[in-house]
């Protein structure tokens, strides 16, 4: 494929009278043209077409500004983007992007000039930031002044929330001075976010002292803590973890926690024992304290879910469903049925299944979200049938939102699982690009616990990839539907 972007590049580019034409086209009124634009001008690489690309992270539509974020990464000029074009612009959303875009840079960076940008006043831009310096410091790229970075990250963890998590786990990819401090207050704290990223950097440290923090977390009374907990012991499968976990499967309430249990189970060892701890104490029994499984863990199927959305096992119940009502909801599926038609029907099947202690809630999307509630309710009589009749009288059109939608859907602290009905290609909002959107989610569900399932109609192959990947890193699981309502597969846990 990348001879066919250069020879792309050499048609539309051609020798040094190509940079007006793509000038031309970066004005273009068409959201297309700029972002295609955008991305021939990072192919350009000029000092002018950075410029440009640079530009465009100001861009009103999200396609066109999620490109230039994109690109920019690699790009030769990041320190331009430490100033007013980046960090230090009055756009909130110059600001935002060019802190994510930093952490996927594949040239070094001085962290101090990253870190002495950390504010308590714009929680979301530090908490970008440390993500970015987490990301930089793991893969070997950091460079400057350590200790003023790690100083300003302690600081930012007594901020609390999503910035003081990502910034606790950034110290730990620091090796920062302090740290047993910070994970002590942290894991004691009230702060669930705080207490689940303590649970990863006690997990990816795990020194004796660490375990024990480990094992109190996995007993935290708040279930986003457990299940966010049991999301990082698969960064360091071993004995102790698999013990951890054979000990929990028959203490844990929560349906969606012990279902990631049995997946680490089966997923490390090989074996298809159920829910019954007594099998797997057998198994233990025999590995010697240096086990470690002997490749790297891959998804496996679950037993135990008694609903399903179109093919995907729900174990929640504190669930909240998405629904694309983008133009591509009122296309045909087969001879008579709509892709909404169906919807309804897999809606219905699910909250009617739902017991009545479990608690949902009804997103729809188009242009912005339309919830049917502020948040999840309690499953009580009738409550499922007002938000199917309010389904179906829904009426809106527009483009797909589906970021927003998501984003809404995570300001309520008791969902732990995102359901997602859609075409998979977002069309409208802040956040266009899938491959940037996928990590952004993840990062958002991160010490939430929260995982992503997904059901995908009308698909491409490399669109379903992106979406099985945000599964995988998330818990859940992604299943594509033909046009024919017969199912292409799943992914996930």
């Amino acid at each position: 494929m990348k001879w066919l972007w250069s020879l792309f590049m050499f048609v539309c580019v051609g020798d040094d009278g190509g940079l007006a034409d793509l000038v031309k086209e970066f004005n273009s009124r068409h959201a297309a043209s700029r972002r295609v634009a955008i991305r021939a001008l990072a192919g350009l690489g000029t000092e002018r077409a950075w410029e440009l690309v640079i530009e465009g992270l100001a861009d009103s539509e999200g396609e066109v500004a999620d490109e230039a974020q994109w690109q920019l990464a690699h790009a030769p000029v990041l320190d331009t983007l430490l100033g007013r074009r980046g960090l230090r612009s009055p756009d909130p959303w110059v600001r935002l992007r060019a802190a994510e875009l930093f952490g996927r840079s594949n040239r070094a960076v001085d962290g101090w000039s990253l870190a002495r940008q950390l504010s308590r006043r714009e929680p979301e831009l530090s908490a970008s930031l440390s993500w970015s310096l987490e990301r930089l410091a793991r893969a070997g790229a950091l460079v400057g002044d350590r200790e003023r970075c790690v100083r300003e990250l302690a600081r930012a963890v007594r901020w609390g929330g999503q910035a003081g998590a990502s910034a606790l786990v950034c110290l730990q990819a620091l090796d920062g001075e302090g740290l047993t401090l910070e994970l002590d207050r942290a894991a004691e704290g009230r702060d669930a976010l705080l207490r689940a990223a303590a649970g990863e950097v006690s997990v990816r440290r795990g020194d004796e002292g660490d375990w024990e923090r480990v094992q109190r977390l996995a007993q935290d009374e708040d279930a986003g803590v457990r299940r966010a907990l049991m999301e990082a012991l698969d960064i360091a499968p071993g004995r102790r973890a698999a013990a951890l976990c054979i000990e929990r499967l028959g203490l844990e309430e929560s349906p969606l926690v012990r279902a990631r249990i049995l997946h680490h189970l089966r997923s490390w060892s090989g074996l298809f024992h159920r829910y019954d701890a007594r099998p797997w104490r057998v198994w233990l029994q025999d590995l010697s304290e240096e086990w470690a499984p002997s490749g790297p863990t891959s998804p496996v199927s679950v037993p135990g879910a008694t609903r399903t959305f179109a093919g995907v096992p729900v174990h929640s119940e504190r669930v909240c469903v998405l629904v694309d009502l983008s133009g591509s909801i009122h296309t045909k599926m087969g001879e008579e049925s709509t892709r909404r038609g169906f919807v309804a029907i897999e809606l219905e099947r699910l909250l009617m299944a739902l017991p009545g202690s479990a608690m949902f809630n009804v997103i729809c999307f188009a242009d912005e979200p339309h919830p049917w509630s502020d948040g999840l309710v309690k499953n009580r009589r009738g409550r499922a049938v007002e938000a199917l009749r309010w389904f179906e009288r829904l009426n809106v059109r527009g483009k797909g939102d589906l970021f927003a939608a998501a984003e809404l859907a995570l300001e309520d602290a008791e969902v732990d699982t995102l359901l997602i009905f859609t075409d998979g290609v977002p069309t409208g909002g802040r956040r266009w690009k899938l491959e940037l959107m996928a990590s952004l989610l993840e990062q958002e569900c991160r010490f939430r616990g929260v995982s992503v399932d997904s059901v995908l109609v009308g698909a491409s192959a490399r669109t379903a990839r992106c979406w099985q990947k945000i599964a995988e890193r998330t818990g859940g699981h992604s299943m594509q539907l033909k046009v024919h309502l017969g199912t292409e597969g799943a992914g996930g846990g």
